[in-house]
């Protein structure tokens, strides 16, 4: 009897690792004909977030037409040299960098933002000094820039 149980126990765990085997041989050619789950990573190009030329033109004749109206952005309306910024302006944001953490930025008018197109949420349109940026909030990453709102540079 304890010959049988050498012969037949060794046997059937052969028999049934095989079959395992087998099965695992079946299936590893799967991906690679349509047939199952893909093995190969998907890989998402980041979308360029940018003003679009007809808001970039929105945003112009806006502070265009504030600043012939005699109403200065808040951050320049005390200087009395009509809306300009009082020296030139040392541009230190970078399209696709943050902006520096020294940099004070207002937002952008409710009224102006409303005539735009839907910025990707997180992003937000602000003003520092005499330029517009689209903005990443969260980590204030540069989108796009509408330079100069006077137009005088």
């Amino acid at each position: 009897m304890r010959a049988v149980v050498f012969l037949v126990v060794p046997a059937l765990c052969a028999g049934l690792a095989s079959s395992a085997w087998a099965d695992n041989d079946k299936n590893k050619d799967k991906g690679k004909h349509g047939h199952g789950p893909r093995s190969e990573a998907v890989v998402v190009q980041p979308v360029r977030v940018v003003v679009p030329d007809r808001d970039r033109a929105i945003v112009y004749t806006y502070y265009r037409t504030e600043y012939a109206s005699g109403r200065c952005p808040p951050g320049l309306a005390k200087k009395g040299n009509g809306c300009f910024p009082p020296v030139p302006v040392n541009r230190v944001w970078v399209v696709g960098r943050p902006l520096p953490p020294t940099v004070v930025y207002e937002p952008a008018p409710p009224v102006l933002v409303q005539q735009l197109e839907p910025v990707p949420p997180g992003y937000g349109y602000v003003r520092v000094d005499n330029d517009v940026l689209l903005m990443n909030m969260a980590d204030r990453l540069i989108a796009d820039t509408v330079m100069d709102l006077s137009g005088l540079d």
